[in-house]
């Protein structure tokens, strides 16, 4: 009986020491991993989001694992995540890359439009401000009001042109497009207003 107990005993000891002998490489991974993933975060999350929480799905498994004790497991979930992080960086810089093509080409779009369209708002309620007797469907309070709303679209398309001079392109075409809605708003009230 003693025999068996200590074997068991033993059995037990070495299932433990087995287990710590994993703890530490399990660890190991999941470092390189979790270091892996923080080098891409960034960009993967903002260009392939969805792609990013399957990777990061594969390290929260191995964390789990981990911490239940189960290492092999731990190191099992976790040993491909520095392979997908690589697939990351590249899914997100080609991305990146396409969408800053295109934010490019909307900059040169709004850019080459926006200041003619903002002029032309700025032409015309300088006009109406002279008039002695507004045209039929507008007062002083509607003129009012387009001259406030013709300000906040000429502040904004200010600030678009600081951030592109800034280099931040996606602030600039989100205010540009900003910018353009509201002239192109501006622009509808006037002539129906003046028309």
């Amino acid at each position: 009986m003693k025999i068996i107990i200590r074997i068991a005993a033993l059995a037990a000891l070495a299932a433990v020491a087995a287990g710590c002998s994993q703890k530490d490489p399990a660890a190991e991974a999941i470092d390189a991993a979790e270091g892996a993933l923080q080098a891409v975060y960034e960009d993967a999350q903002k260009y392939v989001p969805d792609r990013y929480a399957e990777v990061k799905a594969e390290l929260e498994k191995a964390r789990k694992a981990f911490d239940e004790e189960r290492y092999a497991d731990a190191i099992a979930a976790v040993k491909d995540v520095p392979a997908h992080a690589e697939e990351l960086a590249k899914l997100s810089a080609d991305a990146k890359q396409k969408s800053i093509a295109e934010m490019n080409a909307e900059w040169t779009r709004l850019s080459g439009s926006l200041p003619d369209l903002v002029s032309g708002v700025e032409t015309r309620l300088g006009e109406l401000g002279k008039m002695r007797k507004l045209p039929k469907g507008m007062d002083k309070q509607l003129l009012d009001e387009a001259n406030a709303a013709f300000g906040s679209a000429k502040s904004a398309w200010d600030e678009a042109s600081a951030s592109f001079a800034a280099g931040d392109l996606e602030a600039a075409v989100k205010k540009a497009r900003d910018v353009e809605t509201m002239t192109q708003d501006l622009m509808a009230r006037l002539s129906m207003q003046a028309g």
